[in-house]
């Protein structure tokens, strides 16, 4: 049971990110979920993707650290209090959660350096950026 998660290790810096992207789109491999934890030397990518083997080999090709292994996939109910619920099921049975992440919705929070600059050159490439308000009624 579970669903194949790869976790990229890369470099902090500018580009690492987009070409880790770059590789998977021209290996044809499309993401479905991912994560990215950082600190100021380097970053974990972890990505959920519909191909995992083709992705894994795109980027192994290509040189990048990654590490494939199993992970759960839930839907939690919409609700207020179903994600406590959730964690209090896996609480209860002594089950730590090591970390988590949504994935399948189309909406990606981008931490940046210069909010407004950042919206400019994603709105000039076709890309919905959200008004605090739009976040509000998801």
């Amino acid at each position: 049971m579970g669903t194949t998660q790869l976790a990229v290790f890369l470099e902090n810096k500018a580009g690492r990110l987009a070409e880790v992207t770059r590789v998977l789109g021209d290996a044809n491999v499309n993401i479905r979920g991912f994560s990215v934890a950082d600190t100021s030397e380097y970053g974990i990518l972890r990505l959920i993707v519909d191909d995992p083997d083709r992705a894994y080999s795109a980027l192994k090709d290509h040189a990048f650290t990654v590490h494939a292994s199993k992970v759960l996939c839930v839907r939690v109910p919409d609700h207020p209090g179903a994600l406590a619920a959730a964690l209090d099921a896996l609480s209860r049975r002594n089950i730590n959660v090591e970390y988590m992440y949504p994935i399948g919705i189309a909406v990606i929070v981008f931490g940046v350096e210069k909010v407004d600059e950042a919206a400019a050159a994603l709105q000039s490439e076709g890309v919905t950026v959200l008004r605090e308000d739009d976040v509000k009624k998801l």
